[in-house]
């Protein structure tokens, strides 16, 4: 007769994935809960009270943008930090999850950022397709609360990337790169994509239905479709590469471009509407960049797989 092992490592029978999504969940809207009043306590105390409220500041009014960064930062650190690493402790004998320690060849560090360099035009174009996108006249009512959506969410951009200070910079650079590519990338990557890829039993079908859930999520949906590509590119980054870290300094590379770029045009009294360059690339660079981009991420899959081999094989021998 079978008996079950009690020894502190051994492994528990996985939990059916409807159940992990359930508990991971779960753990995302209490730390929404729990983070999300303890970040507005301290953004009143930090404030001395001087902010109206979230409704008023996303209305325009009295706006206060440290409010907004202590708020921003709170609430990503009680969505996805926390609850990532929650959840991948209560499952780690039963399920791996977050993968810090996988090794990485060098040379993937290097990929990583020449990607995330050569596909910008690509990820441009989808933008520009995405916002030409139109709804049938019988859902005109529904474009236009997904019109007002993106301009609320605009202000909101605005508002805190609006410190041209160096101190704001960094301040920036944390609370839009650092804390959002390490949560997200922990909870989405790290998590969720572990879940779907065991239900379906197919890694594809984790990478793409992750990606969508991660492009939902945002609630900007006239960048759905970038958002979901870029979604993809980190899913089969950590597909191929095995370590959590590779999809973190992707998505890290991505906002911080954005903020650094956002820091200096308004520096030069510019608006974040002249952050798009599109106008600038001549087109056929749009065909280049989609060609390297290919390239360096087949590049990066053989150089991932060249390291498994490897490893397989000293293990072999």
């Amino acid at each position: 007769m079978d008996t079950l092992d009690t020894t502190p490592n051994a492994r528990l029978p996985e939990n059916h994935p409807v159940v992990s999504l359930i508990l991971l969940l779960s753990l995302v809207l209490g730390g929404a809960l729990v983070f999300g009043l303890l970040s507005v306590g301290i953004a009143f105390a930090a404030t001395g009270g001087s902010a109206a409220g979230i409704g008023h500041l996303l209305e325009g009014e009295h706006p206060d943008a440290g409010f907004i960064k202590i708020i921003q930062a709170g609430s990503s650190v009680g969505m996805f930090v926390i609850p990532a690493l929650l959840f991948a402790l209560v499952e780690k004998r039963r399920t791996r999850y977050l993968d810090f320690t996988t090794p990485v060849n060098p040379t993937l560090w290097f990929l990583v950022v020449a990607i995330m360099f050569f596909s910008a035009p690509v990820l441009d174009q989808s933008i520009k397709i995405n916002e030409s996108m139109r709804l049938p006249e019988a859902l005109s009512g529904i474009e236009n609360w997904m019109k007002a959506k993106e301009a609320e969410l605009e202000r909101l951009t605005a508002l805190l990337l609006s410190d041209t200070t160096y101190w704001g910079l960094l301040i920036n650079l944390v609370v839009v790169a650092v804390i959002p590519a390490i949560g997200e990338e922990l909870l989405f990557r790290g998590c969720v994509q572990r879940i779907v890829t065991r239900w379906f039993r197919n890694p594809h079908a984790g990478v793409w239905i992750t990606a969508i859930i991660f492009s939902a999520i945002h609630l900007q949906f006239y960048g759905f479709l970038p958002r979901m590509l870029l979604g993809a590119l980190f899913g089969y980054l950590l597909v191929w590469g095995k370590n959590i870290w590779l999809p973190i300094l992707a998505h890290f590379l991505n906002n911080g471009a954005a903020t650094v770029s956002a820091f200096y045009l308004q520096r030069q009294g510019k608006t974040l509407d002249d952050l798009d360059f599109g106008e600038q690339i001549p087109s056929y660079l749009y065909f280049v960049s989609f060609v390297l981009t290919g390239v360096l991420l087949y590049q990066y899959y053989r150089s991932a797989s060249e390291k498994r081999r490897v490893k397989r094989y000293r293990q072999l021998t």
